[in-house]
Parts: structure tokens; sequence; C-alpha cells
């Protein structure tokens, strides 16, 4: 077995070097010019507290892009109008602003159509039912509870419906 040693304290310790610190220079910007920064250093080290020189130092964190500089865009020259062509485009525009009223048109129909099928689908169902629920509309129809809302509200001021209770699990729907 090797002799255990201890330490005494007449044995000289290993000298622990300290970083040296980094002293930053100032740094002199035009203002027209732009700032280019170096990335910061992989180890931390303390800044000194004040610097010797009076000039102010520029300091931009890295994290914080540079904004770009940005050319001007030139004019485009644009082509020369004759008489002939320009109500042309004014035919073209009414022509799609026609095209889009009544695709809107068509749109609006076909969206009404399916909310009066579903209106007859909850009539159809009182009918074969005295009473209705709101959870049975939104599972009968496949809808929100506040869609199932609407329907029945709906409904009900076209007078084909009327409501039983005010709020909450016990209001139902009948027809009358």
């Amino acid at each position: 077995m090797p002799p255990e040693t201890t330490a005494t304290p007449d044995a000289p310790q290993p000298a622990v070097e300290a970083p040296s610190p980094v002293v930053e220079t100032p740094v002199e910007v035009a203002p027209s010019e732009p700032i280019q920064v170096a990335p910061a250093p992989a180890e931390a080290v303390p800044a000194p507290e004040k610097a010797q020189s009076s000039t102010p130092t520029v300091q931009i964190p890295p994290n914080e892009p540079i904004a770009p500089e940005l050319e001007p865009i030139e004019d485009i020259p644009e082509p020369p109008s004759t008489a002939a062509s320009a109500p042309a485009p004014v035919i073209l525009q009414t022509g799609i602003l026609h095209n889009a009223r009544e695709l809107l048109g068509k749109a609006r129909i076909a969206i009404q159509d399916r909310k009066r099928k579903k209106r007859d689908k909850i009539m159809q169902a009182l009918s074969t039912k005295n009473k209705i629920t709101n959870d049975e509309v939104e599972k009968l129809l496949h809808v929100s509870d506040a869609t199932a809302t609407r329907y029945l509200s709906a409904l009900e001021n076209e007078g084909k419906i009327k409501q039983i209770g005010k709020t909450g699990t016990g209001v139902v729907y009948q027809k009358i």
C-alpha cells in the first residue's frame, strides 16, 4: 500500500491564474456609416468599471440586428396611353364586378338554403317528438351550442315553435 500523503501548510500551493481583463477601445463612427459589431466572446469577462478615455464607446448588444441600408427604387415609366385603350379597363372592371356580385349572390342563396334545410330538420324532429332541447339540436345537426341556439331562436321568431323555460337545462322547445 502506498503511504498516505497529507497536505502540509509548508507545501507550496499551485497558483491559479486569473483571466486578464479585456479593455474596450473607443470607436468613433460617422453617422452615415453602418455600425459593425464583432460577436461576443464565449466566456463572459467583467468589464472595467470606468474607462480611462473621455471618448464614449459605442456598445450594441449582439442580438439586435442592424438595419440594412435600402437602395431607392427608381420610378418605372408608364407606357404611353391612347384614347382607345383607356375605356377597356373600365369595361373589364365592370365585368369583373358584375361576376363577383353574381357569385356572392349565388353563395348567399346557397347558405340560406342550407340554413332552411337545417331548420326543416328541426321541425321534422319536433313532429316525431313533442319537445326538443338545444343539446338534441346540436347532435342532430352537428353544430355548436351557439348555432343550435340561433336556429331555435329563428324558428321561434318565425312563430313555428315556442320556448318553455328561461335558462339552463330546463329549456325545451315545442311546436306551436
